[in-house]
């Protein structure tokens, strides 16, 4: 049995009759992978701290979607608790089995997200203490519009729900700011705190500089490798959404860029990963960790927030983030994002994830796939659950990315072939 194996056993255990003691025995500081550049192993630290602060000071915290711009809650000294980066940290710890039995017994659906799935499975056994707040946006899938509102009756708590209009236009954008404005004010009301806007306008306009500073990366994405795993990636996905507009994504981001200026020249295949990703799988993680040959480059949960918007306004400067986000509206614009990023990259390839329970992202994966090929850039559709082992096969899995990886070695990068 595996260490893992043990934390399981003896967080299971106590899961039903001391949830404190069960948080107790999962929350201790994992020290990040050698292999990680520096700019990733800080990545990694910052996020374990931003995660247990959230879960251990539950007075101070609030459930979020991963699409919720947090820059409010950071204005009020508020700490998010994402849900899909809840469900990858119990995941990561090999805990994730009691959470997802725990919430089918309670009538959550098999076929339900399964990061959804566990966080409402840690909420039903008060493994998730009670959060001052729970706010969610609709985007991007059907399961924010059902998880946070049993949330919020589980707990008792008034859900704040932030509408995204389908359309991309000023008034989608207009109609979103009103809402972030309430959002404020609804968090005044409770904490009896005004909304401090210099405060703010100095989180918004560091959320731009991240931003301005991860699109400097791109150009280095294309010619240098920059050791790293699929947990990194998944990381920068909470650093570029739940955490954006903090000191530490700036330093991150700032990092980052650092690195990639030392980093060797990249004679490997480069890929564009679309989606979450299943971290924890071996098959995939053999592909693709600290490999020079084979390497995700970057990753859509990550990138589609690095447009430049005017931080000058905060509360249009984070609703245009969602409106304009290529996870909003037709799928047609989270291709065509995912092209023009495999281009500036040279990017030889694109791996689309198609998560278990995520329908909008599984109903769409063969339209993706059509679009993105027809630029001559080949998409792999890889079936599997990011968090939840029992959804997954790593034989099916091995051999699928494999051969991909095998087809991407014999043939030219997209670069030499335009």
């Amino acid at each position: 049995m595996g260490a893992k194996d043990v934390l399981c056993n003896l967080v299971e255990k106590e899961l039903h009759t001391d949830p404190k003691r069960a948080r107790q025995i999962l929350y201790q500081k994992h020290f990040p992978e050698k292999g990680r550049a520096p700019s990733r192993q800080y990545l990694a630290n910052i996020c374990m701290n931003v995660m247990l602060s959230a879960y251990t000071h539950p007075e101070r915290s609030a459930f979020v979607s991963i699409f919720t711009p947090c820059e409010i809650l950071q204005a009020f000294d508020l700490s998010p608790v994402c849900a899909e980066m809840f469900s990858t940290f119990l995941n990561g710890a090999g805990c994730e089995k009691p959470f997802v039995d725990a919430a089918e017994s309670a009538g959550i659906a098999e076929t339900y997200c399964s990061y959804h799935k566990i966080l409402i499975g840690a909420a039903v056994t008060r493994f998730l203490p009670n959060p001052a707040y729970i706010i969610n946006t609709s985007l991007a899938c059907d399961a924010n519009n059902l998880t946070f509102r049993a949330l919020a009756q589980e707990y008792g708590k008034e859900q704040f729900y932030i509408d995204v209009p389908y359309s991309k236009d000023d008034y989608a954008v207009a109609y979103v700011a009103e809402q972030l404005h309430s959002l404020a004010d609804f968090i005044s009301e409770k904490t009896g705190r005004k909304l401090d806007m210099d405060k703010l306008s100095a989180i918004t306009r560091r959320s731009a500089e991240t931003i301005r500073i991860m699109q400097e990366t791109i150009s280095w994405r294309r010619t240098r490798w920059l050791s790293g795993d699929l947990t990194s990636e998944l990381y920068e996905s909470l650093m570029m959404h739940t955490c954006l507009g903090t000191p530490e994504a700036y330093q991150y981001a700032c990092r980052l860029l650092d690195d990639y200026r030392k980093a060797p020249l990249d004679t490997g295949k480069r890929i564009v990963w679309m989606h979450s990703n299943p971290f924890w799988q071996k098959p995939v993680m053999d592909a693709l960790n600290y490999r020079p040959d084979f390497h995700i480059a970057a990753t859509e949960m990550s990138y589609d927030v690095w447009q430049r918007f005017d931080p000058s306004d905060p509360f249009r400067f984070m609703a245009q983030r969602l409106v304009y986000d290529p996870f909003n509206g037709p799928v047609q614009d989270r291709m065509a994002f995912t092209r023009d990023m495999a281009k500036k990259i040279n990017a030889t390839g694109v791996v689309l994830f198609c998560h278990w329970g995520c329908k909008e992202t599984c109903g769409a994966s063969g339209l993706i796939k059509k679009g993105i090929e027809e630029s001559g850039i080949p998409c792999l559709v890889l079936n599997g659950d990011g968090v939840d082992r029992h959804n997954a096969s790593d034989g099916q899995t091995s051999t699928r990315i494999g051969a991909f990886l095998e087809m991407l070695e014999n043939q030219d990068t997209i670069g030499e072939k335009s």
